[in-house]
């Protein structure tokens, strides 16, 4: 594992420390993580939505216009 340095806000911090202390994350480092695995998978996400919606209207395109041909 790799260790990043980060600067954040006193909110930013008071919030996180909060989350840690309701006992969501056992630190802040977990936090951070689950913050990366969210955005990556949100990321990801929307790359594949793009692709399958791409490739529903090329085939209901090919589909209309084959009855034309």
């Amino acid at each position: 594992m790799t260790t990043i340095s980060a600067d954040v806000t006193q909110q930013m911090e008071k919030w996180a420390d909060a989350q840690v202390r309701k006992g969501l994350y056992k630190s802040r480092s977990e936090l951070i993580r689950e913050m990366f695995r969210e955005k990556m998978a949100k990321e990801n996400y929307a790359k594949w939505s793009e692709k399958a919606l791409a490739k529903a209207w090329k085939d209901e395109d090919n589909a209309y216009w084959k009855g034309y041909l």
